[in-house]
């Protein structure tokens, strides 16, 4: 990523809130009405909503992609014509945000965000405001994921574990659960709250009850044989969610990998000491949205300023903004990346050069 890039992300996340409230009142001057109608209560305020906007482009700025700025405006467009916010909210808000920034950065800074919010923009206008279910009962194991997230959504939390007892007891494997239930009954649920269909109270009880299943699935998984490759599995720092890097570290326990599972929101000066004391082969860290890159970047940075001179471990990264960006590992100085638990075995395979 060039100098000018980095500058330029690096004045909007540092001065990010000054930036919004500069936005904030370019709305409240030329659309005092969107301002008055107000934002869901689930929601920020429109100052913290625009705060938060401005770190999603500093993100897409960082590396130059638009798409990665695309795909929040997509969310975000979903997610409030379903509250009832009106249609010209989010372009409004985006033009503030360029008006402001305008006024505000230097000249060539401003030309590269503006590039990027002229993307999202237009992107405004192409994306659905609706999306469809991700359920299929025609889908492999459909109609067990179906069951599974009807117990969770009508609170059967013990109910929903023993379907996937009894799967399992019928000779279903771990890594179909993974991804033909507990995958797509996150992701719908995920979905539905996004479309206003359930309560974020909902999406919470079933990303807990999700936890105590990856621990019930923990149990059946084989110990990995003496002398595994060793990998070690870690959410940057500001990551919470780990359900994703969770499944992932039991597909490639699965795989014949030995797992040290350090969770989310790791520190990654903290690694240092567990680095030189045991044997690592891989590491494998866990982005789940583009709000993480920036951490992402300087955990890789450390990590690769910790060995030099010493033995190179290779670095393996996931989570949706690679499925976004493609490339983007190769951006952030990482080895290699994956979307789904599949493509990070095959990674893993291939980074440590083990038999399939």
């Amino acid at each position: 990523m060039s100098s000018p890039q980095r500058f330029a992300a690096h004045l909007l996340r540092t001065a990010s809130r000054a930036y919004a409230a500069a936005a904030v009142d370019c709305l409240r001057r030329e659309r005092p009405q969107l301002l008055a109608d107000g934002l869901p209560a689930e929601f920020a305020d429109p100052l913290d909503d625009t705060q938060v906007r401005i770190l999603h482009l500093a993100e897409s700025v960082a590396v130059d992609r638009p798409a990665l700025l695309e795909h929040s405006i997509a969310w975000y467009k979903v997610a409030l014509h379903h509250r009832g916010v009106p249609a010209d909210y989010l372009r409004a808000n985006l033009d503030a945000i360029e008006t402001a920034l305008r006024q505000e950065l230097p000249a060539d800074a401003a030309a590269i965000a503006r590039r990027h919010l002229l993307a999202a923009r237009a992107h405004v206008e192409r994306a659905p405001a609706s999306l469809p279910s991700l359920l299929s009962r025609q889908a492999p194991h459909g109609d067990l994921a179906a069951r599974f997230l009807l117990a969770v959504l009508e609170a059967r939390g013990d109910d929903a574990l023993d379907l996937l007892r009894g799967a399992l007891d019928a000779g279903t494997t771990i890594a179909d659960l993974h991804d033909h239930v507990l995958t797509v009954a996150q992701r719908e649920a995920g979905r539905m709250w996004l479309m206003g269909e359930i309560t974020i109270a909902d999406e919470h009880y079933g990303s807990a009850l999700a936890d105590r299943a990856l621990w019930l699935l923990h149990e059946r998984l084989p110990r990995p044989p003496a002398g595994a490759p060793r990998v070690l599995t870690l959410g940057v720092g500001g990551n919470l969610h780990d359900l994703g890097l969770r499944l992932v570290a039991q597909r490639l326990q699965l795989a014949g990998f030995a797992v040290h599972h350090l969770g989310g929101n790791m520190p990654p000066g903290e690694l240092d000491l567990l680095l030189a004391d045991q044997r690592v082969d891989l590491i494998a860290v866990s982005a789940t949205m583009a709000l993480h890159l920036h951490a992402l970047a300087q955990t890789i940075d450390h990590l690769r300023q910790a060995e030099a001179g010493g033995r190179r471990r290779p670095i393996l990264v996931g989570g949706e903004p690679f499925r976004v960006v493609p490339d983007l590992h190769a951006l952030l100085g990482a080895d290699a990346a994956a979307t789904d638990a599949d493509g990070a075995v095959a990674a893993a395979r291939r980074l440590v050069a083990t038999p399939a």
